[in-house]
């Protein structure tokens, strides 16, 4: 029962990081210093190198031998190879939405849609980032598939790290309020391959888009290799 009470406070610690993680408190390469996230979140060291572990399990940290944990970062092949399979995933979720979704979900589904388009009209990227996120998990959970939304939930965390100033882009809320219009209206009609087309789609990797997308990064937020952190638990 100890145990057990131990690895729930871990799993609190670890949910606590990931939020600030994901919010932005943390960049990319950024050092996991035990001592100063014990003080930062109140508790000892020993929850806290728990919660690190947790958090390389999901790949949304690395540990490199004597050197301390660090906020993962990837290479831009590795980001492209992530977002490529993140759209993938997505899109076969949204197939598989409109096969088994089911009619509250997708009245649910709408409203967030139109929520969408209102934060994109008045320009709140606040409000806009919560709606979108409420939309595409409600999008996994539809596709009833419990191994599929596990593992697209963690693939998108770990998107979410270089993607979280993305709207802030000129045009961009609107491009992508645009997109969830598109899915939704594919998963309304009950056509798989153009909820898959659309949700593919949405998230764009190649090209000119992707170069583009690597710009709006900081400076510092991509590895110089593909190498450099782009696994949990690597050591160098």
């Amino acid at each position: 029962m100890k145990e057990k009470v131990k690895t729930n406070f871990a799993l609190v610690i670890r949910d606590k990081i990931e939020e600030d993680m994901l919010a932005g408190a943390y960049a990319p390469g950024e050092p996991l210093d035990e001592l100063v996230l014990a003080e930062r979140y109140g508790v000892s060291r020993t929850p806290i190198r728990e919660a690190i572990q947790l958090l390389e399990v999901q790949g949304l940290a690395y540990r490199v031998s004597r050197g301390g944990a660090f906020v993962a970062k990837l290479s831009s092949k590795d980001l492209l190879a992530l977002l490529e399979l993140l759209a993938y995933q997505e899109g076969l979720c949204a197939m598989l939405a409109a096969r088994r979704i089911a009619p509250e979900a997708v009245a649910s589904l709408r409203e967030f849609v139109d929520r969408c388009d209102q934060a994109a009209a008045q320009g709140d990227v606040e409000a806009y980032a919560r709606e979108n996120m409420a939309f595409h998990e409600l999008l996994y959970a539809s596709c009833r598939n419990d191994f599929l939304t596990r593992e697209v939930t963690i693939l998108r965390k770990r998107s979410q790290l270089y993607r979280r100033n993305n709207f802030h882009q000129p045009g961009r809320m609107t491009e992508s309020a645009a997109d969830h219009r598109r899915i939704l209206e594919a998963i309304e009609k009950q056509d798989e391959m153009a909820a898959f087309r659309a949700a593919v789609d949405h998230i764009a990797v190649a090209g000119r888009s992707f170069a583009e997308f690597l710009m709006t990064l900081p400076d510092g937020f991509i590895a110089d290799t593909s190498r450099a952190a782009s696994l949990p638990s690597e050591e160098t």
